[in-house]
């Protein structure tokens, strides 16, 4: 028994070691660094969706362990524990929930509540902001506004130019939102590309999630909506809440709007090199983004999907 829980244990450790690796890479600089640190979560997907959720929780503590220790630093390995190691072990436990069905099949937990709670948690953690800074001068949006501030006056003082001041950083407002869509994405990216390595060498727990199987609430585009208008209309600082808010549930219409891209591209003959053409663009260009979220909240409204799907067929995505 102690030789055959050896191996897995070995292995969660060893993911934690190099999640940890991957985090602090950023401290010596570089773009090559940069994209470790945007990695520090692959290895706790991999011993996660690979071994179980436990595998994923011992990663995720020796991982926390071993950045305190080498940054000696309670709010870097806080850092760590909250933006990468809290969310693989959400999408872990998550993804590997199973139920057995009346016909005798194996139901998964659907890659739609998946992404909902990660966006829940997205929210969450820009509450969380805004009741810490309450007691600064502007709230949350006045605090980011002086880090940028401060943030210009180092880079402006070494090329001996004067700093602009708090009030014309105008990106201070959205900035929140975009920083938590940046995280709840690259969970997501790094998610998937541990189940696909996982399967390419038969390792994998469950099926993979198909994009085009993803299915939102029907409640969240009036919230949405809802969001939009607040933003609009509403004063601060519940204004600048409902357009971070806004921000961050656009997210599921972005995937949703991807899905109907990846139907699109199943009826063709051609499907690869559609979805590669694609995303070289979005990768490329970024803006078709927005057009991925107003596709989503269409296919939300009139269901897309189902009318690119060739009539008479039930084809599953391959």
């Amino acid at each position: 028994m102690a030789s055959a829980l050896a191996g897995p244990l070995a292995a969660a450790i060893g993911g934690g070691v190099f999640s940890a690796f991957f985090y602090l890479s950023v401290m010596f600089g570089g773009a090559g660094a940069l994209i470790l640190g945007y990695l520090a979560q692959l290895p706790l997907f991999l011993a996660g969706l690979w071994l179980g959720v436990m595998a994923a929780v011992i990663a995720s503590a020796v991982g926390t362990v071993a950045v305190l220790a080498v940054s000696s630093s309670m709010l870097v390995a806080l850092a760590y524990l909250v933006t990468g190691a809290a969310p693989a072990i959400l999408v872990v436990r998550q993804a590997l929930l199973a139920r057995t069905t009346a016909d005798g099949g194996i139901e998964w937990y659907p890659p739609g509540r998946l992404l909902m709670g990660l966006t829940w948690m997205g929210f969450a953690g820009l509450l969380g902001a805004v009741v810490l800074t309450l007691d600064q001068p502007g709230g949350l949006e006045g605090a980011v506004r002086e880090t940028l501030s401060r943030m210009a006056e180092q880079l402006f003082a070494a090329q001996g130019q004067p700093a602009p001041g708090p009030d014309a950083f105008w990106l201070a407002r959205v900035l929140p939102g975009f920083v938590v869509v940046s995280w709840l994405t690259m969970t997501i990216v790094n998610g998937a590309l541990a189940q696909g390595a996982l399967m390419r060498f038969g390792r994998n727990r469950r099926p993979p999630m198909r994009l085009v199987d993803l299915e939102l609430p029907r409640w969240l585009l009036p919230a949405l909506l809802g969001s939009v208008t607040a933003a609009s209309v509403a004063p601060d600082p519940l204004g600048f809440l409902a357009l971070n808010t806004a921000l961050i549930l656009a997210l599921p219409f972005a995937f949703a709007g991807l899905s109907v891209v990846h139907a699109f591209a199943r009826s063709r003959s051609a499907k690869t090199p559609i979805l590669v053409g694609f995303y070289m663009f979005l990768f490329l260009f970024g803006w078709p983004i927005l057009l991925m979220v107003g596709l989503g909240m269409i296919e939300q409204w009139i269901g897309l999907r189902r009318r690119l799907r060739p009539a008479g067929t039930d084809q599953e995505d391959e």
